[in-house]
């Protein structure tokens, strides 16, 4: 029987010089969202928990038809679930955003009238070449979830606070006018593609993930995106598997998941094809594995939100009408998971 333990401390391990594995700051993102494994696990096998889960909510979750594990939190041998670890140096080449923002200049996949730059002049000089953009963002290469992204206009910036960023090289590019996100998801098996699915990722301003929503069809995802947004999908799709392709000729095995975007230019809806890559696991898959579980649905939502946010967002849940909570008690960070039926509108 398998043991997995929840590595969400993934990025750190692959490019923090300081990681430990363990760390306070590392375990209290695992605790908070170790639960989607339950969520997304298909087999009998052991977990290596890092948090206590209360019966009665293990008891939902089974009813609801999820598989719990065994729980063991001194189980010896774990394998890392969440990233691959099969290897370190490719495995930091396919996850770094340095690796998808060359090829998708290369490509015209995106990046457009970016630069990769390492100190306040470069910056200073590639800002005087694209003068008409104003609006512009800084991301580090192995930031995740929006972390370590800083936007500036480019008429009134703090040139200290840019010094302060520039350690090593960072990402500059126009800052887009995002209209939605989405995320590809190429499941791979002996260096084959064997599925595809798309989800759209509900982000906020800053990039921070709170959830999205998932069919249980790539037909049936498009058609919500056409009939939400009046945009389809049909031309991404070949362009996200010319990029998986890309990947897999670098060196790729397992799952690639490609972050895209479509923005807003000149009163028309523009695709940006690739953000970022995730080689691992990601949230994408947590969408797409509920989306499954329900096929009947046109598709799933699922919320992510602070306490705070739920406190003041005094509409959510009348707003979004009949939800059922998946996180466990005790998280800083809840999840809601609620089913559209074919007789709902797009929204």
């Amino acid at each position: 029987m398998n043991i997995y333990k929840v590595d969400l401390d993934y990025e750190s391990y692959l490019f923090d010089s300081n990681y430990i594995e363990n760390s306070p700051s590392s375990l209290k993102v695992i605790r908070d969202f170790e639960y989607i494994f339950f969520l997304v696990n298909k087999e009998a096998c052991v977990l290596k928990n890092a948090r206590n889960y209360d019966k009665n909510y293990l008891t939902k979750l089974k009813n609801l038809g999820f598989i719990i594990p065994h729980l063991s939190p001194d189980a010896d041998k774990a394998v890392s679930w969440w990233g691959n670890r099969h290897d370190y140096s490719l495995e930091k080449i396919l996850n770094s955003k340095i690796t998808s923002a060359n090829l998708a200049q290369k490509n015209n996949w995106g990046f457009y009238q970016g630069a990769i730059v390492k100190n306040l002049q470069e910056i200073e000089e590639h800002l005087k070449i694209h003068q008409d953009y104003k609006n512009w963002i800084i991301k580090r290469p192995h930031g995740f979830s929006g972390i370590g992204h800083y936007q500036f206009n480019s008429d009134n910036f703090n040139k200290f606070i840019l010094e302060k960023i520039l350690i090593g090289e960072v990402l500059l590019e126009p800052f887009h006018n995002r209209v939605f996100d989405i995320g590809t998801t190429f499941e791979i098996e002996a260096g084959l593609i064997k599925r595809q699915f798309i989800v759209e990722n509900i982000n906020s301003v800053q990039g921070g993930f709170k959830g999205g929503v998932g069919a249980s069809s790539v037909d049936k995802f498009k058609k919500y995106i056409q009939e939400k947004y009046k945009y389809s999908l049909d031309e991404y799709e070949k362009t996200a598997r010319e990029i998986a392709r890309a990947y897999l000729d670098l060196g790729a095995t397992n799952n690639i998941q490609i972050d895209s975007f479509i923005y807003l230019e000149k009163n028309e809806l523009k695709i940006y094809p690739l953000v970022e890559v995730n080689y691992r696991k990601s949230m994408g898959l947590v969408i797409q594995t509920l989306a499954d579980k329900y096929p009947e649905c046109e598709r799933i939502s699922w919320f992510i939100k602070s306490q705070k946010e739920i406190t003041l967002d005094s509409d959510f849940y009348t707003s979004n009408g009949e939800m059922t909570r998946l996180s466990p008690e005790g998280t800083h960070f809840i999840s809601y998971l609620k089913q559209h039926t074919s007789d709902e509108g797009p929204a």
